[in-house]
């Protein structure tokens, strides 16, 4: 074991991205726990940073909650609603909290990006996270066309480039930095396969590491 996160607390939350086996949910614990770290995952699929305010509610869209690298349950299943954000700092005391937020900010069906919407949905958990703890914002990787949710490159540089200038004081991760356009392969266009999600989440680890040790 690389004891590098040796008394470190993750709070990991997010969409659909940590929500389900076989994506971040599966990838990121076990790396981070492998260094040392306590890791806990809330995703709510297709939820939105606001909702963590008061705590997300069930959509029917699934979620997960996951201690540790516990065996992953049915999202289907999953016991809503989530505590809000500031119920989970005050319980899990986490070093840092990693927000996996960006493609349900995108408005990839949109012709513009709705700004004032997005910043709206993303200062109140920004805002209450920095109050607290560390914050790392980690913004959406690639993903190809598909007319259900509209992505695009030109559209997912767009959000990726909001968020890079907009989730301060938490720290930007820009995911269309860690993997190249066409190496990203999606189940949907949106969803990625589970070798993509281990290849992003090998990338979103490496970035993140700097700023947990020693803290």
């Amino acid at each position: 074991m690389n004891a590098a996160l040796v008394g470190v607390t993750l709070l990991i939350i997010g969409d659909s991205h940590v929500a389900f086996e076989g994506s971040l949910l599966s990838v990121l614990p076990e790396a981070y726990e492998q260094m040392g770290a306590k890791v806990i995952t809330y995703g709510d699929c297709s939820s939105t940073p606001k909702a963590w305010i008061k705590g997300p509610t069930d959509n029917g869209c699934g979620g997960s909650v996951r201690e540790g690298t516990a065996p992953i349950t049915d999202p289907y299943e999953t016991k809503f609603p989530f505590p809000d954000i500031n119920t989970l700092i005050n319980k899990w005391h986490p070093t840092a909290v990693i927000v996996v937020y960006g493609d349900t900010l995108g408005a990839y069906n949109a012709e513009t990006l709705p700004a004032e919407w997005v910043e709206r949905e993303m200062t109140p958990l920004t805002t209450a996270i920095s109050s607290k703890t560390q914050c790392i914002w980690v913004g959406p990787t690639w993903g190809t066309f598909n007319p259900r949710y509209g992505k695009t490159e030109q559209k997912t540089q767009r959000i990726s480039d909001f968020l890079s200038t907009h989730v301060k004081p938490c720290t930007y991760i820009d995911s269309t930095l860690l993997m190249k356009s066409n190496a990203v392969k999606t189940v949907d266009g949106l969803h990625l396969t589970p070798q993509s999600y281990k290849v992003w989440g090998a990338g979103i680890v490496d970035k993140t590491l700097p700023l947990l040790e020693k803290k």
